[in-house]
């Protein structure tokens, strides 16, 4: 058997490949825990283990759903196979609750309003810029406006750099404004498929994020990356926090690393439940 050769690492995975593999990868969870872009960072034992379980989890539950994304199948306690893909640098935040950055960019909004229709985001991910928002205008969709995403946005006037003071750049797509409907669209249903399927088990979906890539056999856009407790905010119905978010604001390992655990656990019953989201 041919040895697989990493094409890939980033700061919580790898990317394998074997020669000859038919556009086919390995990616492997790793036990390393970031925030802050990289700015705080730990080792966690039992991290790979859990987050490929929990993203392994969820790929199989939108798949039972009709979802079309890059996972084939877990290999591994911390690995599963996916079509390779060309990754989009783009992250899809979907919100619920108001919590977080959003209420840095619109203050007026209140810490834990519900919102009744969902709210997408887009976000460029570039480290040195702190992830901006990126804002595509249907006029003229082939170049995005970015915004820092943690100060205030005047909305209003989104397409009028000069008076938006948190505007930083202008930069050329990665998807066209019909990729950017669908990549929406997809967005929302996964959303709504994974509320549904953690209000079965007295859990909260506030918001989550995701990442996109082109298959490299096709073309054709699909859920890819990895879905695990990093991507996330959730909180059972006495309001505990159960995700990254505890790591953030300074929990310590061992806390952060129960929890991992115990939403990796809970995430095995995802494959008990039937989910309808007509």
């Amino acid at each position: 058997m041919k040895k697989m050769e990493k094409i890939a690492e980033g700061k919580t995975k790898k990317i394998l490949k074997r020669e000859n593999s038919q556009n086919i990868v390995k990616i492997v969870s790793k036990n390393t825990i970031i925030a802050g872009d990289g700015e705080k960072k730990d080792m966690m034992s039992g991290k790979a283990r859990w987050a490929n379980n929990t993203t392994s989890n969820v790929f199989e539950l939108l798949s039972r759903c009709g979802i079309k994304t890059h996972f084939i199948e877990r290999v591994g306690q911390t690995s599963f196979l996916a079509l390779e893909c060309e990754m989009i640098p783009v992250k899809v935040v979907v919100r619920r609750i108001a919590t977080g950055s959003f209420l840095k960019r619109i203050p007026k909004v209140a810490d834990g309003t519900v919102f009744d229709k969902l709210v997408v985001e887009f976000f460029y991910k570039d480290d040195e810029l702190h992830d901006p928002i990126i804002f595509i205008d249907s006029m003229n969709p082939e170049w995005w406006q970015l915004y820092d995403a943690h100060k205030p946005l005047d909305i209003r006037n989104i397409y009028k750099p000069e008076k938006n003071p948190s505007y930083i750049d202008t930069m050329g797509c990665y998807f066209t404004l019909e990729e950017a409907r669908y990549i929406e669209e997809q967005s929302k249903q996964i959303f709504l498929i994974l509320e549904k399927a953690w209000q079965a088990l007295g859990v909260t979906l506030w918001d989550f994020k995701i990442e996109f890539g082109r298959r490299k056999d096709n073309g054709k856009i699909v859920v890819a990356d990895v879905i695990d407790n990093d991507s996330w905010q959730i909180r059972t119905k006495d309001g505990r926090q159960l995700d990254k978010r505890v790591y953030r604001e300074g929990g310590e390992i061992k806390e952060v690393s129960n929890l991992y655990e115990i939403v990796s656990n809970l995430t095995n019953r995802f494959s008990s439940l039937s989910i309808d989201i007509q």
